[in-house]
């Protein structure tokens, strides 16, 4: 008896934790589905980033995006809210050595202030790219770049387009 009672008091524990873990920042934000490697050239192609500028990758899930253009030499970002990939993203970093490039923070990119960043990465779903376009409008700054995987913002028009990677520029989305 007090034996199946603390099977199920771990058993209980052990969801709780997953749960808060891994369920709850996918209903809040979008699900994590990795970037291709043929993708993440291509991102970085179009986002023709130059040393010294800065690059944030908005729900950065794995980091992969944020490492590649640290291994470029760019000072990269990436915002995520699930705790396992920001752990995993940070491990990485460090297991690679460029942490003084690369930085993830453990938070909602709408807290971020997309105004330091030179280019701007996202890949994530279409209810949340129309959400995202007012903050791009209220603060990138002039010359900025944003590139989309998968998904274009509606209604904005691309200034590239290379398989399913959009480029957009702070210009494209208007005053």
């Amino acid at each position: 008896m007090i034996l199946g009672i603390l099977i199920l008091s771990f058993a209980f524990i052990f969801f709780a934790i997953v749960f808060y873990l891994l369920v709850r920042p996918m209903i809040s934000g979008a699900i994590y589905a990795p970037t291709g490697d043929n993708n993440v050239e291509i991102i970085k192609k179009l986002a023709e980033a130059k040393p010294g500028e800065r690059i944030v990758d908005l729900g950065s899930g794995n980091g992969k995006i944020v490492i590649a253009f640290a291994k470029d030499g760019m000072e990269s970002h990436g915002y995520e809210i699930n705790p396992l990939l920001v752990w995993f993203s940070r491990r990485k970093i460090k297991k690679l050595g460029l942490q003084e490039r690369a930085f993830i923070h453990g938070e909602s990119f709408w807290k971020a202030d997309l105004g330091e960043f030179d280019v701007v990465t996202v890949f994530t779903l279409p209810h949340i790219m129309r959400a995202l376009v007012p903050k791009i409008k209220k603060e990138l700054r002039l010359g900025a770049r944003v590139v989309a995987n998968a998904y274009g913002f509606q209604g904005v028009e691309p200034i590239k387009k290379e398989d399913q990677v959009f480029l957009y520029e702070s210009s494209s989305f208007g005053a």
